[in-house]
């Protein structure tokens, strides 16, 4: 006998989707997408099912979307279109073996009005990082990111994640900047404020992991306190994984903040479907 979920419980098992990537697409490839954007990307890469050796086609429905991740429904529709089109411009480069590739992340977008749905399918040339990963993979539940506002944060977060059984490492300010698409900031001090602190906190806080960093100098010596008048050219990162029970915490509090999010939202837009998935009302 079939049992039917509740759009709670559908939401709860896709907050569980694995998000599972090659290493070397989290720690050679360079790319600038926003955070909602980021997000967009990572719940299609959850689609994959384990053993496929082609992508598939994949369709999302735009408010769906939006409840998972607590996003405003208002212009949900225009809005996720525009999502789309923004992905489809952001080109990225990855640094394999002496060769820089460029690559896109989705083929064949469709855009239906009455479902109020949008299909695609990921770029055939990134299906090397992202099927039939055998080892060098990292993998990860989508609820860690479903909570990030800054676009750093999910990117420092897979970053760590995939070094998370070294327990720590040793990264090159420059290689950092270059990897997260923040060379605006060329001071220390502001890539600290702007990019390192804001996206620390919210992995410490809506991930099951946790990091702190020390500085490297330029002569090699880990500073723990105060950097005036030194230069810094590396950080040591610290990853910890949380235990099941702080894990379990952090869940619920991802939860708790996007339910939040959409009874704030609540009331702004509804879209009905009938059984076929076509929308029937607007209200």
């Amino acid at each position: 006998m079939a049992t039917y979920k509740t759009q709670k419980q559908k939401m709860d098992d896709q907050r569980t989707y694995l998000v599972v990537k090659d290493n070397a697409l989290i720690q050679k490839a360079k790319y600038n997408l926003t955070a909602n954007e980021q997000k967009l990307v990572n719940y299609v890469i959850t689609m994959i099912k384990p053993g496929e050796e082609e992508f598939k086609k994949y369709e999302i429905r735009a408010l769906d979307f939006a409840r998972l991740c607590g996003i405003d429904p208002k212009n949900v529709y225009r809005d996720f279109r525009n999502m789309i089109d923004s992905i489809d411009e952001k080109a990225f480069w990855v640094n394999i073996d002496n060769r820089v590739i460029k690559l896109r992340w989705f083929n064949e977008p469709e855009y239906n009005e009455r479902k109020g749905t949008i299909s695609l399918i990921l770029d055939s040339r990134i299906k090397t990082y992202l099927l039939g990963i055998q080892n060098n993979f990292t993998e990860y539940e989508l609820y860690n990111i479903l909570s990030m506002t800054s676009k750093y944060s999910p990117r420092l977060y897979e970053l760590a994640k995939s070094y998370a059984y070294k327990g720590h490492v040793d990264i090159s300010i420059d290689a950092l900047r270059e990897n997260l698409m923040a060379d605006v900031y060329s001071a220390f001090g502001n890539f600290k404020q702007r990019v390192l602190s804001p996206a620390i906190k919210e992995i410490n806080e809506y991930t099951d992991i946790t990091v702190s960093y020390d500085c490297i100098t330029d002569k090699g010596e880990l500073v723990k306190g105060k950097l005036q008048g030194k230069r810094i050219t590396h950080i040591r990162l610290y990853i910890e994984n949380k235990d099941t029970l702080d894990r379990f915490a952090t869940y619920n509090k991802t939860v708790s903040k996007i339910e939040k999010r959409n009874l704030q939202f609540k009331g702004q837009l509804t879209l009905n479907f009938d059984e076929s998935g076509s929308l029937v009302e607007i209200a």
